[in-house]
Protein backbone atom coordinates (compact mmCIF):
# COMPACT_ATOMS: atom_id res chain seq x y z
CA UNK A 1 0.00 0.00 0.00
CA UNK A 2 1.57 3.61 -0.52
CA UNK A 3 -0.20 5.11 1.41
CA UNK A 4 -0.14 4.20 5.55
CA UNK A 5 -3.51 4.69 7.78
CA UNK A 6 -3.06 7.79 9.17
CA UNK A 7 -4.86 8.53 12.80
CA UNK A 8 -6.99 11.33 11.04
CA UNK A 9 -7.96 9.17 8.35
CA UNK A 10 -11.76 8.83 8.67
CA UNK A 11 -13.49 5.36 7.79
CA UNK A 12 -14.09 6.02 4.29
CA UNK A 13 -10.58 7.13 3.73
CA UNK A 14 -9.27 3.73 5.24
CA UNK A 15 -12.07 2.15 3.02
CA UNK A 16 -11.12 3.34 -0.07
CA UNK A 17 -7.54 2.74 0.64
CA UNK A 18 -8.02 -0.78 1.30
CA UNK A 19 -10.06 -1.16 -1.94
CA UNK A 20 -7.29 0.31 -3.86
CA UNK A 21 -4.97 -2.05 -2.03
CA UNK A 22 -6.59 -4.96 -2.46
CA UNK A 23 -7.14 -4.11 -5.88
CA UNK A 24 -3.20 -3.72 -6.56
CA UNK A 25 -2.87 -7.29 -4.60
CA UNK A 26 -4.96 -8.54 -7.46
CA UNK A 27 -3.39 -7.23 -10.38
CA UNK A 28 0.01 -8.47 -9.45
CA UNK A 29 -1.82 -12.11 -8.58
CA UNK A 30 -3.99 -12.21 -12.14
CA UNK A 31 -0.68 -11.45 -14.34
CA UNK A 32 1.58 -13.73 -12.09
CA UNK A 33 -1.25 -16.34 -12.71
CA UNK A 34 -0.15 -15.91 -16.26
CA UNK A 35 3.33 -16.35 -15.76
CA UNK A 36 2.52 -19.97 -13.72
CA UNK A 37 0.35 -20.98 -16.62
CA UNK A 38 3.02 -20.48 -19.02
CA UNK A 39 5.62 -22.18 -17.09
CA UNK A 40 3.26 -25.00 -16.20
CA UNK A 41 1.46 -25.78 -19.75
CA UNK A 42 5.96 -25.53 -21.04
CA UNK A 43 6.57 -28.29 -18.22
CA UNK A 44 3.59 -30.38 -19.44
CA UNK A 45 4.91 -29.90 -22.97
CA UNK A 46 8.07 -30.49 -22.96
CA UNK A 47 7.37 -33.31 -20.33
CA UNK A 48 6.09 -35.33 -23.36
CA UNK A 49 8.78 -34.99 -26.06
CA UNK A 50 12.01 -34.07 -24.64
CA UNK A 51 12.40 -35.14 -20.49
CA UNK A 52 13.68 -38.86 -19.44
CA UNK A 53 10.63 -39.05 -17.98
CA UNK A 54 7.29 -41.17 -18.95
CA UNK A 55 4.60 -39.06 -18.64
CA UNK A 56 1.03 -40.34 -19.21
CA UNK A 57 -0.24 -37.93 -22.50
CA UNK A 58 -3.86 -38.58 -21.69
CA UNK A 59 -3.26 -36.69 -18.19
CA UNK A 60 -0.59 -34.59 -19.67
CA UNK A 61 -3.37 -33.57 -22.05
CA UNK A 62 -6.17 -33.17 -20.01
CA UNK A 63 -4.22 -30.51 -17.65
CA UNK A 64 -2.59 -28.83 -20.32
CA UNK A 65 -6.28 -28.58 -21.56
CA UNK A 66 -7.30 -27.23 -17.96
CA UNK A 67 -4.97 -24.64 -17.98
CA UNK A 68 -5.87 -23.42 -21.57
CA UNK A 69 -9.11 -23.11 -19.89
CA UNK A 70 -7.72 -21.16 -16.31
CA UNK A 71 -5.43 -18.85 -19.33
CA UNK A 72 -8.74 -17.99 -20.81
CA UNK A 73 -10.61 -17.13 -17.63
CA UNK A 74 -7.13 -15.33 -16.20
CA UNK A 75 -7.36 -12.61 -19.21
CA UNK A 76 -10.88 -12.26 -19.09
CA UNK A 77 -10.23 -11.36 -15.21
CA UNK A 78 -7.16 -9.24 -16.42
CA UNK A 79 -9.01 -7.86 -19.02
CA UNK A 80 -12.01 -6.73 -16.58
CA UNK A 81 -9.97 -6.06 -13.79
CA UNK A 82 -8.17 -2.98 -16.18
CA UNK A 83 -11.57 -1.67 -17.11
CA UNK A 84 -12.40 -2.21 -13.16
CA UNK A 85 -9.19 -0.15 -12.06
CA UNK A 86 -10.20 2.94 -14.27
CA UNK A 87 -13.47 2.83 -13.39
CA UNK A 88 -11.94 2.87 -9.46
CA UNK A 89 -10.21 5.82 -9.86
CA UNK A 90 -13.82 7.76 -9.82
CA UNK A 91 -13.77 6.52 -6.16
CA UNK A 92 -11.51 9.64 -5.52
CA UNK A 93 -14.31 12.01 -6.81
CA UNK A 94 -16.94 10.68 -4.68
CA UNK A 95 -18.53 13.35 -1.34
CA UNK A 96 -21.21 11.63 -0.23
CA UNK A 97 -22.06 7.95 0.76
CA UNK A 98 -24.31 6.94 -2.01
CA UNK A 99 -21.15 7.10 -4.41
CA UNK A 100 -19.03 5.22 -2.21
CA UNK A 101 -21.43 2.24 -1.83
CA UNK A 102 -21.52 2.60 -5.80
CA UNK A 103 -17.85 1.73 -5.96
CA UNK A 104 -17.86 -0.78 -3.02
CA UNK A 105 -20.99 -2.98 -4.73
CA UNK A 106 -18.35 -3.19 -7.98
CA UNK A 107 -15.52 -4.27 -5.68
CA UNK A 108 -17.22 -6.76 -3.65
CA UNK A 109 -19.21 -8.43 -7.08
CA UNK A 110 -15.18 -8.44 -8.16
CA UNK A 111 -13.76 -9.61 -5.49
CA UNK A 112 -15.78 -12.78 -5.35
CA UNK A 113 -15.30 -13.76 -9.01
CA UNK A 114 -11.57 -13.28 -8.36
CA UNK A 115 -11.52 -15.33 -5.02
CA UNK A 116 -12.85 -18.18 -7.00
CA UNK A 117 -10.84 -17.75 -9.83
CA UNK A 118 -7.71 -17.70 -7.73
CA UNK A 119 -9.30 -21.04 -5.52
CA UNK A 120 -9.54 -22.91 -9.24
CA UNK A 121 -6.43 -22.11 -9.96
CA UNK A 122 -4.69 -23.22 -6.86
CA UNK A 123 -6.97 -26.33 -7.12
CA UNK A 124 -5.09 -27.04 -10.83
CA UNK A 125 -2.34 -26.62 -9.18
CA UNK A 126 -2.30 -29.16 -6.64
CA UNK A 127 -3.23 -31.66 -9.29
CA UNK A 128 -0.24 -30.39 -11.39
CA UNK A 129 1.91 -31.07 -8.55
CA UNK A 130 0.51 -34.33 -7.74
CA UNK A 131 0.95 -35.58 -11.58
CA UNK A 132 4.57 -34.38 -11.54
CA UNK A 133 5.03 -35.89 -8.01
CA UNK A 134 4.21 -39.18 -9.64
CA UNK A 135 5.87 -38.81 -13.19
CA UNK A 136 9.21 -37.65 -11.90
CA UNK A 137 8.96 -40.65 -9.39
Amino acid sequence: MNEKFQEHYGEEEIQILSIQSEAEDWEDNLIFISEEINFFGNILESGKSSMNVEINAENASYLKEQLDLLNKANENHLTTFFDYKNKLEGLKECDDVQCENFYLKDHLIFKNALRKHFKDFRELKVLIFKFLKVSFN
